[in-house]
Parts: C-alpha cells; sequence; structure tokens
C-alpha cells in the first residue's frame, strides 16, 4: 500500500527552464470553496439521507446564498425552523439540486444528520521556487480530505515558513513522520490544488541552487539525491535509487524511489509524511518530486516526473 503525504496532462518542455532548488518545510493552511461532506448518518430517517445527500459531496449554495463555511451553513439550518432547505452541490462533475428539511431535536436545534468540513492543515515539502512567475511548486500530489480522500476544490490558501522539530522513525506497517509547527508570517498564497502538487505564489524568493528541470527522457535508473530538511533545520541531499520509470503515466507515480542513505535510513527508516514534495536531483538537473511512501517497505516510495508538475501548474491557470 502506498501512503500520500486523474486528469490526463499534455507534456510541457522543460528545456532550459531553471528553478530554485526547493527541500524547505513549509507549512499550509487551505479552505474549501463549498464545503465538502464526510459522512452521512446511515439512519434512513436522517434528513441528509432522506435527502439523497452522498459522502463527497460538496455543498455550494443553500437557498441560494454562496456556501463558504462550516460554521455558515449550520447557521442556516438553524435559523430554517425545519422548514425546507434548497441545496446546490458537485458530485464529482456533475452539480446537483436536493432539497432536505432539518430535523429538531430535543433541545429545540435543528439537524440534518451529515458530517462537513471546509479546511484543511498541514506541513510538507517545497519542490522548486520559479523566480520568473514569483510561484512555487509543492507536495508533488494534491491535498486531499483525509476522510474522503477527494481532492479539496481550493477557495484560498496560505503558506507559512515551517520548523522540523522531531522525526517518527517509519516501520513496515507504520507510517513516520516529521513533527513541527508552523510559523505565524505568512509568506506565500496557494492558487492552484492539483492531482500532481499544490501551486502558488510566494513575497520573497528564497536563497537556494539554481537548477535546470529535466526533460522525461532525461530521466533515468540508477542513482539520484533527494533534498529534504529533518530537525537540524537545512535542507540537504541524500542517497537513493531510481526504478520503474515510467513518465507516460499520469496517474503521477512515475518512478520509485528507494532511499539507499544510511543516515536518512537511521534517522527516518525511509520515506514520512512531511517529504512529500521533496526535490528528487539526478544528474545535476531536478527530475521530480517524492509523493508517496509504501507503507509496508517505508524504505521505497513513488516520485513525480518533474515535467508533470510544472506542466500541471500552466494547465490550472499558473503562469
Amino acid at each position: 500500500m502506498a501512503l500520500v503525504l486523474l486528469l490526463p496532462i499534455a507534456a510541457v518542455s522543460a528545456a532550459d527552464q531553471r528553478v530554485v532548488l526547493g527541500g524547505q518545510p513549509f507549512g499550509l493552511t487551505m479552505y474549501t470553496s463549498g464545503v465538502v461532506v464526510i459522512n452521512v448518518s446511515d439512519d434512513e430517517d436522517s434528513p441528509a439521507h432522506a435527502a439523497g445527500v452522498k459522502e463527497n459531496d460538496i455543498i455550494t449554495k443553500a437557498n441560494g446564498e454562496t456556501v463558504t463555511s462550516n460554521e455558515q451553513l449550520k447557521e442556516i439550518v438553524e435559523q430554517s425552523g425545519g422548514e425546507e432547505i434548497e441545496l446546490s452541490l458537485s458530485r464529482g462533475e456533475s452539480p446537483i439540486s436536493l432539497t432536505i428539511t432539518p430535523q429538531e431535536g430535543e433541545d429545540g436545534s435543528y439537524t440534518v444528520g451529515m458530517w462537513i468540513r471546509d479546511s484543511t492543515a498541514g506541513l510538507g515539502t517545497v519542490t522548486y521556487f520559479d523566480e520568473h512567475s514569483c510561484s512555487f511548486g509543492a507536495l508533488g500530489h494534491g491535498v486531499n480530505d483525509r476522510d474522503t480522500g477527494i481532492l479539496l476544490p481550493l477557495r484560498s490558501g496560505t503558506v507559512m515558513e515551517a520548523e522540523i522539530t522531531s522525526v517518527t522513525k517509519a516501520q513496515p506497517g507504520v507510517a513516520g513522520g516529521l513533527n513541527g509547527y508552523m510559523a505565524d508570517d505568512v509568506i506565500g498564497e496557494i492558487t492552484v490544488n492539483t492531482d500532481y502538487g499544490i501551486f502558488g505564489h510566494y513575497d520573497t524568493l528564497p536563497q537556494g541552487q539554481r537548477i535546470a528541470c529535466a526533460e522525461d527522457d532525461e530521466i533515468r535508473e540508477g542513482a539520484a539525491q533527494i533534498y529534504c530538511t529533518l530537525d537540524d533545520s537545512s535542507a540537504r541531499a541524500y542517497d537513493v535509487t531510481l526504478s520503474k520509470l515510467n513518465t507516460d503515466d499520469n496517474n503521477g507515480r512515475n518512478m520509485v524511489v528507494t532511499v539507499t542513505d544510511e543516515s536518512l535510513l537511521s534517522r527516518t527508516g525511509g520515506i514520512v509524511q512531511g517529504m512529500s514534495g521533496s526535490p528528487i536531483v539526478q544528474d545535476g538537473k531536478l527530475v521530480g518530486a517524492v509523493t508517496h511512501v509504501f507503507v509496508n517497505a517505508p524504505e521505497r516510495g513513488y516520485g513525480i516526473a518533474i515535467g508533470h508538475m510544472r506542466s500541471s501548474f500552466q494547465q490550472y491557470g499558473g503562469y
């Protein structure tokens, strides 16, 4: 099983593209466009069940009012007095309209029998900074709801500096992780959340190594390095090998990354949560980013090719 820390896309040439190498930790806070239904009561008499609301639905409007938070929808339900509420939602690619009738509880409040989410937060690793567009790419995979697994629809998001304070070492069957905290100062915004990473704009260009991005056909099986930051507060390179290349695969799992660096294995056990986005460098070029870990073999995981990340940002509104 692979653990995360699809739309086909057209490849974009990486030739002559130079970026500033990442490897730094960052904190993110993301707010959804609408609210995501993460659970519906299986009681057939519950309002949500009776109305046909399903897990993974995204509620965008209630009685014609755009929904932007959990609290807002709860207030609409409470103020309904038990009268019907017209809901507009997205189910996959399809818009749906439903009518739901809130149920009065013993305490006089109203409920609808569903659980919703409007935001998420966490730590990850920056893959690259692009000084030409003042943009960054990170994670190598999208920010998904932790309960339902769906890609969260982005309304807004911010990135903050983060510090790693400790490491939980991975073991076969038990995911490890980088532990730390986010600073209060916002250093950029998230503008795109895709299956191939999160992207946005930063306020100040960090100092770092400028590096060329590799074309797909330049990536080879064999030795490479990943860059990440542990609790020593500095990004450094660790040895890995790349295998099972498949840069034509549009699921973002374009290579298997195996950690061979004994110092990293002794500290982390391999790839751990929070390392998603760690840049992969081979032959002096940025070739991709770490995205997933094999839970039962944490010294191995998947990586995405840098061309997929870069073209995803461009396709979904980057420049």
